[in-house]
């Protein structure tokens, strides 16, 4: 897991679980930390892995998803900001305080 701080609003950093990625490389989990101790995972997804999941279906539901073009930590940052100028309660689960 790596670690990717941002100096945005209320998010203090963004933690990139790099090891649970996608053995095909197309979607990836991250922990955003907002500085008012609350903590909330992500989910980000390529169109590759949307091309996939649609196979040869006529269409793919999913609630919460994130779609980035690649996962630069560019991409990622800006995909957590988004995020949360959409409301993290939608589009993220609350975890766990560390202490609980």
């Amino acid at each position: 897991m790596r670690s990717l701080d941002m100096t945005h609003g209320p998010i203090a950093s963004v933690l990139v679980a790099d090891e649970l990625a996608s053995p095909q490389g197309d979607n990836l989990d991250v922990v955003v930390r907002l500085r008012d101790g609350r903590r909330f995972g992500l989910t980000l997804f390529t169109l590759e892995h949307l091309r996939r999941q649609l196979g040869t279906a006529l269409c793919y539901v999913t609630p919460r998803m994130l779609l980035v073009k690649d996962f630069s930590d560019e991409a990622i940052l800006d995909a957590v900001r988004a995020a949360l100028s959409q409301d993290f309660e939608r589009l993220g689960v609350l975890q766990p305080l560390i202490n609980q």
